[in-house]
This record gives C-alpha cells, sequence and structure tokens, in this order.
C-alpha cells in the first residue's frame, strides 16, 4: 500500500497572500478610488427622484369619494388603490437601500491607505 503525495506535482501552487491577489505595495485592494465619490452622487439623485416617485404614486393611491348620506348629510369614504400603493412603498424601499449604498460608496472613496505610511 502506497502513502498519497502530500501535494500534487500537478496541483495549483498555494500562496501565502490571504488576500488572493492583493497588491501589498498599494495597499488595499482599490479602495480609495475617486469615481465611487461619483457613483454615490449619482445613487443620491436616484433616491431623491424615487422618494419623489414614491410621494406622487402615494397620493394616486388614496382616493375620496364624498356621498350624499341620509337627510342631506355627506358621507366621506377614502378608498386605497393597492397598485399605487405598492409602487410607492417599492420606491422608497428601493430609495432606502439606494441611500445606504452611496454611504458605503462614500466610505469606500474617502478610505485611507493604511500599508503604505507603514512603509510595508
Amino acid at each position: 500500500m502506497t502513502n498519497p503525495e502530500p501535494r500534487p506535482s500537478d496541483a495549483l501552487e498555494l500562496t501565502a497572500d490571504p488576500a488572493g491577489g492583493v497588491d501589498s505595495s498599494t495597499g488595499s485592494a482599490g479602495l480609495n478610488q475617486p469615481w465611487r465619490a461619483a457613483v454615490a452622487g449619482i445613487e443620491l439623485v436616484v433616491a431623491v427622484a424615487l422618494l419623489l416617485a414614491a410621494w406622487w404614486s402615494w397620493r394616486h393611491g388614496t382616493v375620496t369619494i364624498f356621498l350624499p348620506g341620509p337627510q342631506g348629510a355627506v358621507d366621506v369614504v377614502t378608498r386605497s388603490i393597492g397598485s399605487w400603493l405598492a409602487g410607492a412603498v417599492a420606491a422608497v424601499t428601493l430609495a432606502g437601500l439606494l441611500l445606504l449604498d452611496a454611504i458605503r460608496q462614500l466610505m469606500l472613496a474617502s478610505r485611507a491607505r493604511r500599508r503604505a505610511a507603514n512603509g510595508a
């Protein structure tokens, strides 16, 4: 009975770099990139547009109807239209996700490179 080799000769060479392709001379893997701030700005503009669309959709989702009641009184009935309200909720949800991603993009755009300061 033979023992298998600890590492077959045709296997891929494992590197000691746990980051897997991060160049240690430049710091982190491209996190500090100025174009991320532009992406965050575009996401903020789209989020504001989605909030305005949600407000508009919510206003169209409720309809007030005035009906004549007994003895000359007026009955007020408010109807909710589900498709408009669902669209408003979806727009607000998407705007919230875009806002969170814009914050993340701004953090990544302004992150300092620490390895260059250490001289590593």
